[in-house]
C-alpha cells in the first residue's frame, strides 16, 4: 500500500548551537529547545544511532498516521526531518553534557547521525509578554498517564488473577521501589472521569512524581522526577492542579487513550506470546521489525473492524495491535498554559475557561522482538507483587 509522506525531505539547520538549550532526554532522544522567542521550535536529536534517515521518517509517519487516527490528529505535533552537521552535534554535545542526568551519561550523542527531528515547542506556545505588557509565566505540565485499564479475568491465567484487581502501575511499584517509596498514584484515578479521583491522582503525582509528572515554568523545571519542587510551585500547586483536572475532564484524549489501549490489547501479554511464537514458527510473521506499511495496514484494519464489528483477525494483526497498545501505554501528554491559573476559592465555584495547548509525545513504535521480554517482565512484576502482598487483605483494589 502507498505510504503517505508526513515529513519533508531533510534540510539544513542554519542555527548556532548556542541558540539551543538542553531540555531533557529519554532512551533514544535528547530534546533541545530553540532560544529564539519569535519562533518557537523544539528539536529531538537521537542519542544512539538509528538505522538511517528512513527510520526517522517512518517514526514520524507512525506518529501522525498510526497514533494520530486513534487519538485525534489535533493532539499530534507536526514533525520535519532536518540535516545535521558533525560540528553542530559536537558543540551541542559539549554544551549539553553538564546538564544531563548521571544515569544517562553512559550513552553519548551519535556524532555520525545525519538527521534530527524538528517540531513545534510544546513547552511554550504563547508570547512571553501579554498584550498589557506584563511578563507571563507559561506553565507546562508533562504527564505520563500509563496503563488505563484492568485486564479481563478471562485474559489472564488463574495464578495471575491479581492482574484483574490491581493495575499494572501499582503492582510495578513494588518491583521498582522500596516500600517507603511506593507512590500513591493510580493511573485508573486519572482516567476515571471523576474529578475527585483525578485531583487525588494529581496530588499523588506531586508527592511522588517519579517518571510520571514534570512541571516547567518558562522552560525551567519546577517539579522533577525526584519530587524536587520549587517554592513557587508549592505555593500555587492547588490552582495548577485544579486547572489540569478540569482539562483532563474536558479533553476526550484520556478516554480515547484508555479505550484504544484496551481494544488493542484484548488478550494481554499472556495471550499474545503464544500467538507470537506460532506466527514466527509458521512463517506468517517474520521476526523482524514491522515496516511502516505493516503499521498503517494494522491501524486501518483495526478501525474498519471496529466500525463493522468484524471479528475476523489474523495472528499478525493481533500482535501488531498489541504493540500499538504498548506505545499508547507509554506516551506522555504535554499541557501548556500561557500563565499560572488563578486559584479558586471553592471546588464548587464555576471555573473560568482556561487557555491551553495539549499534545501527545513519545509515541514511537515498539519493537516486535521485545514481546518475549514483555512476558518475562510481566511475570516478574506479578511474582514480586504477590510476594509482598500475598493475600486480598494486603492488596490494593484498583477501580476503573
Amino acid at each position: 500500500m502507498a505510504v503517505p509522506s508526513s515529513v519533508d525531505l531533510p534540510e539544513s539547520i542554519p542555527f548556532e548551537p548556542s541558540d539551543w538549550n538542553y531540555k531533557g532526554e529519554g532512551n533514544e532522544n535528547i530534546v533541545l529547545v530553540w532560544r529564539k522567542q519569535h519562533r518557537h521550535k523544539r528539536m529531538a536529536l537521537a542519542t544512539v544511532k538509528l538505522d538511517d534517515t528512513q527510520r526517522k521518517r517512518d517514526n514520524a509517519t507512525y506518529t501522525t498516521s498510526v497514533i494520530g487516527p486513534l487519538l485525534g490528529p489535533e493532539y499530534i505535533l507536526p514533525q520535519r526531518l532536518v540535516a545535521l552537521e558533525p560540528d553542530f552535534l559536537r558543540r551541542l554535545q559539549a554544551k549539553s553534557e553538564p546538564l544531563r542526568p548521571a544515569h544517562r551519561l553512559h550513552r553519548q550523542v551519535d556524532l555520525s547521525q545525519e538527521v534530527g527531528v524538528l517540531m513545534p515547542n510544546a513547552f511554550r506556545g504563547t508570547p512571553p509578554v501579554s498584550s498589557s505588557g506584563r511578563l507571563r509565566q507559561s506553565v507546562t505540565v508533562e504527564l505520563k498517564p500509563k496503563w488505563g485499564f484492568l485486564p479481563s479475568l478471562s485474559s489472564v491465567s488463574p495464578r495471575n488473577s491479581v492482574k484483574s484487581r490491581v493495575c499494572r502501575y501499582c503492582m510495578h511499584q513494588f518491583t521498582k521501589h522500596a516500600s517507603q517509596d511506593i507512590s500513591g498514584f493510580c493511573p485508573l484515578d486519572l482516567y476515571s472521569g471523576d474529578r475527585h479521583r483525578i485531583v487525588r491522582a494529581l496530588d499523588s503525582l506531586a508527592q511522588s512524581p517519579q517518571n510520571n509528572l514534570r512541571v516547567f515554568v518558562n522552560d525551567h523545571i519546577a517539579i522533577d522526577r525526584h519530587g524536587k519542587i520549587s517554592d513557587e510551585c508549592v505555593s500555587q500547586w492547588e490552582a495548577l492542579r485544579d486547572c489540569i483536572a478540569d482539562i483532563v475532564l474536558k479533553e476526550p484524549l484520556f478516554s480515547r487513550l484508555k479505550q484504544c489501549q484496551r481494544m488493542l490489547d484484548s488478550l494481554d501479554i499472556e495471550g499474545i506470546l503464544p500467538l507470537y511464537r506460532r506466527a514466527v514458527e509458521s512463517g506468517s510473521l517474520a521476526n523482524v521489525q514491522p515496516s511502516i506499511g505493516d503499521w498503517l495496514t494494522t491501524v486501518t484494519d483495526f478501525l474498519h473492524r471496529t466500525e463493522r464489528a468484524d471479528s475476523t483477525v489474523t495472528d499478525k494483526q493481533v500482535i501488531l495491535e498489541f504493540l500499538i497498545s504498548t506505545t499508547l501505554k507509554d506516551v506522555s501528554v504535554l499541557i501548556t498554559l500561557p500563565e499560572w491559573p488563578v486559584h479558586r476559592t471553592s471546588l464548587d465555584s464555576v471555573p473560568t475557561e482556561p487557555q491551553y495547548a495539549i499534545a501527545v509525545i513519545d509515541s514511537d513504535p515498539k519493537k516486535l522482538a521485545k514481546i518475549p521480554d514483555y512476558f518475562s517482565k510481566d511475570e516478574k512484576i506479578v511474582k514480586h507483587y504477590l510476594k509482598h502482598c500475598p493475600d486480598l487483605g494486603s492488596q490494593r483494589q484498583c477501580i476503573e
